[in-house]
């Protein structure tokens, strides 16, 4: 890499954690997003390793994930489990899930458990709610659904549990940047996110950070 000419800083490290690195199941996970034409929302190595480092850094051991695409995500938070250790992931695609559950059908569970589940998000957490209180959640999943995701984390985490956030930019509408990518969401979308960041950045309620990746990762810990 010391050789090779890099023009950005997105360049330089995806180059760092280059997805050639990846495991099999990994990259299959990666093979099937593009099959499905999802490929651009699938979380770059960089944002995997960060958010590998952050569930396993918190010691987590019952961690819910909204919004599992083909399981890529998922085997970062996955193997940054301990032992005896739980994932729930959610999707409501099927041909989304149907992927996932091929990718998780080659992975060793026999020390810790991927359990995945199909339908509306905010109708199976609250079916979820009763395998709680939980110790994180990763949201990744309808931007328009953030804020019921937040509420859900809230009622259902415990104290000092961990909440990762991706996408939270919007690619910069929630600022107002006039790109184009920016404005393809809707008002509302903009709406919920501005509203979703502010409760996540207040001190009384949690401590936060926000990691500047291309789309934004937010970090909060539950006070």
């Amino acid at each position: 890499m010391r050789d090779s000419v890099l023009s950005n800083k997105e360049e330089y490290l995806n180059a760092l954690f280059s997805n050639e690195k990846e495991s099999e199941t990994k990259k299959l996970s990666r093979q099937y997003s593009e099959e499905v034409g999802r490929a651009r929302i699938s979380v770059s190595p960089p944002e995997s390793a960060l958010i590998s480092l952050l569930v396993k850094m918190h010691g987590c051991k019952k961690f819910v994930e909204i919004g599992t695409l083909t399981g890529l995500s998922a085997q970062y938070i996955f193997e940054s489990l301990p032992e005896g250790a739980e994932l729930w992931t959610l999707e409501k695609e099927p041909a989304h899930g149907d992927k996932a559950a091929q990718v998780f059908a080659k992975i060793d569970q026999s020390k810790k458990k991927i359990h995945l589940v199909m339908g509306d998000a905010r109708e199976e957490l609250e079916k979820l709610s009763a395998q709680g209180p939980f110790d994180g959640v990763f949201i990744d999943g309808n931007k328009a659904a953030y804020m019921d995701y937040l509420v859900w984390a809230e009622k259902n985490l415990r104290k000092g549990g961990l909440i990762l956030a991706d996408n939270i930019f919007l690619s910069g509408s929630v600022w107002n940047d006039p790109s184009e990518q920016a404005q393809r969401f809707s008002d509302k979308q903009v709406r919920i996110l501005r509203e979703f960041n502010e409760r996540l950045a207040d001190s009384e309620l949690y401590q936060s950070a926000i990691a500047p990746t291309q789309e934004g990762l937010f970090i909060a810990i539950k006070k």
